[in-house]
Parts: C-alpha cells; structure tokens; sequence
C-alpha cells in the first residue's frame, strides 16, 4: 500500500502523520508538502517526502502517482471559492494520477443550511467526490479543542466569554483524538468507503463551557455573548478570518455543531477524551 497525506506539516496533518506511522510502515508513506523544509522531523525518520502545491496540477500529479489512498487534508485558505479551486486541482490530479481510495477530511459544518462561510467548500468537496471515478472516504471532523487553551488566558483575564452562539451546543474533539481515528480508517481498507464524524462524547453549551472553564481555572468567567458582526470585527486581523469565525457560532446558535457520535471509538476501540480532561492536563 502506498499512503500519501497532503498538508502533511500542518497542526492536522503533522499528527495525522505521526499516527499513521505508527500503524503502517513508513516506507508506505509519502508526505505531500508546499514547503518540503517543514517536514525535516519526519525526513529524519526516513519519511518520504514531496513537494506539492494545491495549485500545482503536475505536483499533485507526481506526488499521488501509484497511491493507493490519498488523504486529503485541506488548506487553511478562505474564501470557500479559492479552496474549491484548489480542491479541485487536487482531485482531478488523483484522477489522473489513477489513485484508488481517496480520503477527504471535511469538517462537520457541512449542511445546506449552514451559515459557516466555509461549508460552501465542504459542501462541494463531497458531491464531486460523489460523481469522480475514485471510491472515497469522508471524514467529517468536529471543532478542534486545541484553541481553547490560547483562548483561555484571554476569557480569564475579561472574566467574559463572547462566543455568539446562544443556545447552541458545540462538540469539542481534540486534533490528537482525530488524528488517532483519521489513522485508523486510513490504514484499515475494510472501511474505506465510509462517512465518519469525529466528535467529542459531549455537546456543551456555552453556558456549560463557562462553568467548566471557571471551575478548571477557578476564575468565574460568565457568557456574555458579542452580535455576530460586533464579534467578527473584534475578532478580524485584518484577513476577513474574524468573520469565518463567527459564521462558525452563528451556525452553533442554530443548533448546527452539536452533533454526537461513537465513530472515534468505532474506529480506534477507545472513546476521545473528555473535555474537562483534556482542558485540565494543558491547563492546571
């Protein structure tokens, strides 16, 4: 079998990699990379590596070349329609390259209905897997946990948590835990062809976040939630991101992101880890 993962050095793809190898020889692996520096760790490792941009059809062409499985781990860009485009420079290079079993790792603000500004893209990215000759995978991933522990210094400080999602529930899964169950679909071809949605074991509310939050840094920190505009300005460095960001708890607020599943440990035989937990040990 030959694996290849793109985005390979990112905060995802840096650990999907790392579990990925400890499932499958690392001679199986090749590591598609913009900036082939990045990935010194794993040439250390002896890991393959090659340069690939999302924009380069005759790089992506090359580097799925003889892949048995492409784990397609989209870019940061935004808006949706530039990373439609890169999307789809991807897949008709793993077409032309005659991959077999192509992985897309979507996000779970996939609705038709989803204010998140980039569910356009994942909406996309799995209707034209749908009509492609490759069988596909979709992973749709829950909302990373890991920012949370930047985020908190500043909820601590303002003793306030702004996030506009109302009523709304989110379900927190860490990269670590998606990267585990990501891994294991992968490297198990008996569930290749499957929908996997990767969530925390709980929804919390931003009301249940708070109280969760002051009890683990013993700092009272109440919901108090901005507008979603007022937050999106707040919140923008000056990339349009502030905006993506909120769209995000918009969509929460409309009960869209507290979906629940035991997909993580249908496919690795151990349930994610709590949320308390996982807040405690970067955080105490």
């Amino acid at each position: 079998m030959k694996y290849v993962i793109t985005g390979a050095t990112g905060h995802l793809g840096e650990k999907v990699t790392e579990e990925l190898l400890e499932l499958v020889p690392k001679e199986q692996v090749v590591l598609g990379v913009r900036d082939p520096e990045k990935a010194a760790v794993f040439r250390e490792q002896n890991v393959s590596t090659a340069k690939m941009d999302y924009y380069s059809f005759d790089e992506q062409v090359s580097t799925f070349q003889g892949a048995d499985v492409v784990l397609y781990i989209p870019s940061i860009t935004h808006p949706s329609e530039q990373r439609i485009k890169e999307f789809q420079t991807s897949v008709e290079a793993a077409e032309q390259a005659g991959v077999k079993q192509f992985m897309f790792i979507g996000f779970t603000a996939d609705h038709w209905n989803n204010p998140f500004h980039m569910s356009p893209f994942f909406g996309y990215a799995v209707r034209r897997i749908a009509m492609s000759p490759m069988a596909g995978t979709i992973i749709r991933n829950g909302v990373y946990a890991d920012p949370l522990i930047s985020y908190t210094e500043e909820l601590v400080r303002t003793k306030r948590l702004p996030y506009p999602a109302g009523r709304g529930a989110i379900s927190f899964i860490s990269r670590r835990d998606l990267a585990r169950a990501i891994a294991a679909a992968a490297a198990a071809p008996e569930r290749h062809g499957g929908v996997y949605t990767l969530t925390g074991i709980q929804a919390y509310t931003m009301d249940e976040l708070c109280e969760l939050l002051s009890n683990i840094t013993g700092e009272r920190i109440r919901y108090e939630p901005m507008g979603v505009q007022e937050f999106a300005r707040t919140y923008d460095d000056g990339s349009g991101f502030g905006s993506v960001n909120a769209s995000l708890y918009e969509a929460a607020s409309m009960g869209l992101m507290g979906e629940v599943t035991s997909d993580v440990e249908r496919l690795t035989g151990k349930p994610p880890e709590m949320l308390r937990s996982y807040l405690e040990r970067h955080l105490l």
